[in-house]
Order: structure tokens, then sequence, then C-alpha cells
């Protein structure tokens, strides 16, 4: 693949999507998270259906939405910033693995839980430890950012 004007712009375009989405979750993250922690401590507020107590992974999806947005000059054909892609999307796929990982303990945790005698349920699966399981948006977003990360590298390899 060959860096045009063109594919900067679906680049940037693409990075600035990915960017406010992680900038939107991660808001709502870090507002629901400082709410229960320091001004109502023990409150139980969700913004956007996300869980309220998970502070340093609303800083982190504010720190990768940052990241991608600083890929918007692609849109102006300045091309050393497709570097923020690739930044952006390692943290984006290190995060969203962490997440599966944990996806992946509590699914542990249930399977023992059932062999020592305890109903088994599919609640961990969309509770989990740190909220909403394998519906956690970082998880997909990491999905969606894996493609551009992909683009991005391939490109610097060919220039």
């Amino acid at each position: 693949m060959e860096m045009n004007k063109k594919m900067g712009k679906y680049m940037a375009a693409y990075a600035a999507i990915i960017g406010g989405l992680y900038i939107i979750i991660g808001i709502a993250e870090f507002s629901a998270a400082f709410w229960n922690w320091f001004i109502n401590p023990g409150g139980n507020l969700s913004l956007l259906g996300l869980p309220g107590d998970d502070l340093f992974g609303g800083l982190a999806a504010l720190v990768i939405g940052a990241v991608f947005l600083g890929a918007l000059p692609l849109w102006g054909a300045k091309y050393e910033s497709i570097g923020f892609i690739l930044v952006g999307a390692l943290l984006s796929v290190t995060f969203g693995a962490v997440y599966l990982l944990i996806v992946f303990a509590d699914g542990i945790g249930a399977c023992l839980s059932y062999l020592s005698g305890e109903g088994w349920t599919w609640e961990w699966l969309m509770t989990g430890t740190l909220g909403t399981g394998i519906l956690r948006p970082e998880i997909w977003l990491a999905f969606l950012s894996a493609p551009l990360g992909y683009i991005a590298l391939k490109m610097v390899r060919r220039s």
C-alpha cells in the first residue's frame, strides 16, 4: 500500500472516529469513578452503562483517544503523524487484551465454582470482575483499531 493524500484522509477520519469513541468512553468511566470514589464514596453512579469504579481504565481510554486524535494531521498530508496511529493501535490492542484476559480469568473462576458444586450461570460473561465483562467497550474498540494499526504498519514498512 502506498501512502497518498486520499489514504491519509481515510486514515485520519478512521482515527478521529476511534479517538472520539475512546474519549467519550474515557470521560464517562473516569467521571463516574471519580464521583463514586471521591464525591459520593460507595456510590453506584454508572454512565453509559459502563462500570462506575474503574478510574484508571477511564484514564487509559482518555489517553488512547488523545493519541488517536494526534493523527488528525494526516488529513493535510502530514505523514509523519502516522506514528500516532501505530502507538494508539498498540495501546488499544494491549488494553483490549488485558480486559479479555480478565474475562478469561472470570470464566476459569466460574468453571472452578461449578466444579466445586456451585450452580453454573452465564452471569460472569456479562458482568465480570470489572463491570461489563465481554461487553466492555475497550475490547471491541481494540478489534476496531487493529486494522488501522495494521494498515499504518504496512505503510511505514513500505516507505
